[in-house]
């Protein structure tokens, strides 16, 4: 079980290494444009560089989507590979109870 441990984390790793590699290299123009356009002048500066800011927040909360959702697909993954093939038990019950 520790090896299926091993293999599914390195494989959820990967996968949000590659989703947050291909997320970047999406918006990345799009941050360097908004730095390239930044004026000379400070009111307009301003602006932009709050664009900027808010562009680079967004990246950055998507990039924690990205990684919540493989450590999910990992911990599915494992589950399903752990699990045994016998069918559940029979709930068992009390021959006694506890509160009255």
């Amino acid at each position: 079980m520790l090896a299926t441990g091993l293999a599914i984390g390195a494989a959820s790793v990967m996968r949000t290494g590659i989703g947050c590699l291909q997320l970047w290299s999406e918006r990345l123009p799009a941050l360097l444009a908004l730095e390239r356009e930044a004026p000379a002048g400070r009111a307009k500066s301003s602006r932009s560089e709050e664009q900027f800011r808010d562009e680079l927040i967004a990246i950055a909360r998507e990039s924690s989507e990205i990684a919540l959702r493989e450590l999910r697909r990992g911990l599915v993954d494992l589950d399903s590979f752990t699990r045994p093939d016998e069918p559940p038990a029979a709930r068992s019950t009390r021959p006694y109870k506890a509160k009255q």
